[in-house]
């Protein structure tokens, strides 16, 4: 089964919970917790490189490639399989669910949008943004007490989240749409329509 997915990408603390509930609410759509399926994924040795990892990470990545180079349709196939991989498990939890369409509104994945359009470039998009002022201001509240200097050193969002989706947004490619944080609280009614 090719399940329909949906991804909501958004940086930590965007209001992507919120609107992921909004979402779910609609009679086709599955949504639920981040299942973080993409993340390690995409961190396997032809995309990317692990940092620490109990095995040479380096000599796996190196070899990984030269196996893809073997195969028939080269990286085509790699993402294929990887595209099975998420589609047995995205597939077999709307089987157990009355809902046609897959939500995953995991923020990590805005960190490896490359990636994740390579797997689903079928799948829908939609981006939700937030002032990074207020992004921030959330994060270390909600986490770090209000020491901001302890949340940047824990996880710089401004430096990686907001670039990343940024760029995603510049570029064409997969289908998506863009919300804004401040718009959706604003008129959600009109927003949801």
């Amino acid at each position: 089964m090719r399940p329909r997915m949906l991804f909501v990408i958004s940086a930590p603390r965007s209001g992507s919970t919120m609107l992921e509930r909004m979402l779910e609410s609609h009679s086709m759509i599955l949504g639920g917790p981040e299942p973080h399926l993409l993340t390690p994924l995409a961190h396997l040795g032809v995309w990317a490189k692990v940092d620490k990892a109990p095995y040479d990470h380096i000599l796996a990545a190196e070899s990984q490639r030269l196996f893809v180079e073997r195969l028939p349709n080269k990286e085509q196939d790699y993402w294929e399989a990887c595209r099975a991989y998420c589609d047995v498990l995205y597939g077999r939890c709307l089987e157990a669910s009355t809902k046609e369409i897959f939500l995953d509104k995991t923020p990590a994945y805005a960190l490896v949008l490359p990636f994740l359009e390579k797997v689903f470039p079928d799948g829908k998009y939609i981006v939700l943004t937030r002032h990074p002022a207020a992004l921030f201001s959330s994060y270390a509240n909600s986490f770090f007490n209000g020491d901001y200097r302890a949340a940047h050193a824990y996880n710089p969002i401004l430096h990686r989240y907001v670039p990343a989706i940024a760029d995603f947004l510049r570029r064409g490619g997969v289908a998506r749409f863009h919300v804004r944080y401040e718009d959706l609280v604003t008129d959600p009614r009109e927003w949801m329509r």
